[in-house]
């Protein structure tokens, strides 16, 4: 199932109500805030363990696209410490490498200079996040606005080339397969309309048996936590 700019995610069934403080008002970079947040429990899961990349590639400050991604990793990450502490939550970043962010680095994140989007390096450590907590549901989101252009080589490099490389497609598809057979559902948020990047998220979310959102970057929150919240209570839509 797919899931396009069209369909706004559904936050009044149960789940959440994210309330702006000016309905008619178009927000530009208005951080989401955990009281923003009613969450009502259905079907509560033991424990999840949540992994957000998110791309820091210069493309997102240049589109306008970054104030948004940043507001919402930190909403995200302090919505799960405060209502769902029994849930573990990573922040990856990924530009020409990828590296988790700490809370205490989130506030000051910004994006990379250097060339490259490495996706598959994000997904690497999404996997050996989610391989050190087995017991909980696997939850990965992806916010990007450019297809893979960088992969790690066998020792240890990141290797950019654009247009993007037959090889760097293959081994993000490999992470990919790699955290699905950890149980991990991959959903991605495509920020640009670029034909190229869509095609490519089309491709990784029905291999990852995930769904791919195309918000208006200014909703990105409502989607992410939309999404967050469907995962834990088991409402995220499975694939054949």
């Amino acid at each position: 199932m797919l899931r396009t700019a069209g369909e706004r995610p559904d936050l009044s069934v149960g789940m959440a109500e994210l309330k702006p403080d000016d309905p008619g008002a178009r927000r530009k970079s208005v951080p989401i805030a955990v009281d923003d947040v009613a969450v009502v429990e259905t079907e509560r899961r033991s424990s999840a363990a949540v992994a957000l990349l998110v791309d820091l590639s210069y493309s997102m400050a240049l589109r306008g696209t970054w104030p948004e991604a940043k507001s919402t990793a930190l909403a995200l990450h302090t919505l799960v410490s405060t209502k769902y502490p029994q849930d573990a939550i990573q922040i990856i970043g990924f530009a020409s490498r990828a590296r988790e962010i700490s809370a205490a680095d989130l506030a000051d994140l910004d994006v990379d200079t250097l060339q490259g989007t490495n996706l598959q390096h994000g997904l690497m450590l999404a996997r050996r996040f989610l391989a050190r907590h087995r017991d909980s549901e696997p939850i990965v989101m992806i916010v990007t606005d450019g297809e893979p252009t960088a992969h790690l080589t066998a020792d240890g490099r990141a290797m950019f080339y654009w247009p993007p490389l037959p090889e760097t497609i293959a081994l993000t598809m490999t992470e990919v397969s790699r955290c699905t057979r950890l149980g991990a559902q991959i959903n991605v948020f495509a920020l640009d309309p670029d034909p190229s990047l869509i095609h490519f998220v089309d491709s990784l979310a029905r291999q990852a048996g995930g769904r791919m959102f195309q918000p208006d970057p200014d909703h990105l929150g409502e989607y992410v936590v939309a999404d967050y919240l469907d995962a834990r209570r088991g409402r995220r839509a499975r694939t054949a």
